[in-house]
């Protein structure tokens, strides 16, 4: 079997271009890794986000492929995208079986699997699914009903089967494949380059406790945490090092520091193995102390990526955040005591939000001690509980352009409530950016910080990303 798996072009054509790095798609590069370990299959991944690939020149790289199964990852803002991509392969050839997976397909199987040019949709954790679906079409065999986690067509319908369970041993998922993309051409966002090092995305863990109102993570890993084995993270790190001479690690974990044990035993590791990498994390305000926060310094840890999302406690309460505004001044302050640099992300226009709990968020901003903040305009994802509040109160308007739910877009705000038009939380989040990194203490700060030719070189990277913001109509 010839296999292709896309990752589909929607930031640069939907969104405001290059705004923030290009990492690899890790959930390709697992799903590539977890098929050829138990197929015999001949595999490709095309990464059309990173290559900038039009929907013509994506064709042609089907053509060439001439593959038997291509496989799309399916972000709710890319369904256009994904669409297209999908009609154009069944134009070249109606044999090929189109399998669409991620995020959007699990919150809504049936109606994914009903668009005409896609013939399986794969809803939650994707690995053990996509390979038995694999296996079954590279046998001939018609029936599919006895693997979870998959919708398909039979007889004009659509079947949808029983989820499946969550992996137990995510330590068996071989290493995420990244001999099939050419390295050289991704790097870190501005806001996430912390060292001169090659760089990677690495996760080692999945799923997330909590139950924020705004997050995709319990959608697909049911507010379970499965923690890889130490051995498989060093493993993987050293495995980098050594095949790829990378150096720089950029934790793709909901958070990073959700068990204080295992943080101090990974740094401990790092430590004794003097591996000498730098790495990025997020973490959460609650579970980040001084003691913590220096054993992570000692490892190599640079920054620290919080998820502030609001100044105003009626509004983190309303998104069930489970933490205050002084937890967050504390995590803060104990990152930038062991000598870490601090990056924050805001959400303007959340539930309840009025002009006062936006001013609030700028003004709290401002207060902290960061090196970067984001500030994104809320969009009620699907499968979240705030898209079920936002259609409940009749705040999402024209969800079925979906591309508006880039997180970074010149599209007119999804989440429109009666308090704030959309008009109004553009120019909010305008004069967030601009109150945030205009001032004089910033400024001087970021120049003083500048030590090499790639601190310099990171600082333009950031501006660029936010003069283009400032475009944004």
């Amino acid at each position: 079997m010839k296999i292709l798996l896309i990752n589909p072009p929607y930031i640069n054509l939907s969104g405001i271009k290059n705004s923030g790095g290009h990492s690899i798609p890790l959930n390709l590069a697992y799903l590539a890794a977890a098929v050829r370990e138990k197929t015999v299959c001949e595999i490709k991944i095309i990464d059309c986000e990173n290559s900038g690939l039009s929907y013509d020149q994506i064709s042609e790289r089907v053509k060439e492929f001439s593959p038997d199964i291509v496989g799309i990852t399916f972000p709710t803002p890319a369904f256009k995208h994904v669409v297209k991509i999908a009609e154009d392969i069944k134009n070249i050839d109606g044999s090929i079986k189109i399998v669409v997976g991620g995020a959007h397909p699990t919150a809504f199987p049936l109606e994914t699997t009903s668009i005409p040019y896609i013939d399986f949709t794969v809803f939650g954790e994707g690995e053990i699914t996509f390979t038995e679906l694999v296996t079954a079409i590279s046998e001939g065999d018609d029936h599919y009903d006895g693997i979870p986690g998959i919708a398909y067509k039979q007889g004009g319908k659509v079947i949808v089967n029983e989820e499946r369970e969550l992996i137990e041993d995510i330590d068996g998922i071989p290493f995420p494949a990244r001999d099939l993309f050419d390295l050289s051409s991704y790097y870190a966002a501005p806001t996430k380059k912390v060292s001169n090092f090659s760089s990677t995305s690495i996760i080692s863990s999945r799923g997330c406790p909590y139950d924020c109102i705004h997050c995709i993570s319990k959608l697909i890993w049911k507010k379970r945490v499965r923690y890889r084995s130490m051995e498989s993270i060093i493993g993987e790190i050293k495995h980098c090092i050594d095949t790829y001479g990378i150096r720089e690690f950029n934790f793709y974990d909901d958070t990073f520091t959700i068990s204080r044990q295992r943080v101090m035993e990974f740094c401990d590791r790092i430590c004794a193995e003097d591996l000498q990498i730098a790495w990025i994390c997020f973490g959460r305000v609650n579970s980040i102390d001084m003691e913590m926060a220096n054993a992570m310094k000692k490892a190599g840890c640079r920054k620290v990526s919080f998820g502030l999302e609001s100044g105003a406690q009626e509004i983190l309460d309303i998104m069930r955040k489970q933490s205050t505004l002084e937890m967050a001044r504390k995590a803060v302050r104990a990152v930038n005591a062991a000598g870490m640099r601090v990056h924050a992300s805001f959400m303007i226009g959340n539930i309840g939000e009025t002009p006062e709990t936006i001013r609030k968020t700028i003004d709290f901003a401002k207060s902290l001690d960061l090196d970067n903040a984001t500030f994104f305009i809320t969009a009620p994802f699907p499968g979240t509980g705030l898209y079920e509040i936002a259609k409940k109160h009749g705040f999402v308007s024209s969800a079925e352009n979906w591309e508006r739910f880039a997180p970074i877009t010149k599209a007119q705000p999804v989440l429109v409530q009666d308090k704030i038009s959309g008009k109004d939380l553009i120019a909010w989040q305008k004069r967030a950016f601009l109150e945030f990194y205009l001032r004089p203490g910033y400024v001087f700060k970021k120049f003083g910080r500048i030590k090499t030719f790639d601190d310099l070189k990171i600082l333009v990277e950031g501006l660029g990303v936010f003069l283009r913001l400032q475009k944004k109509k």
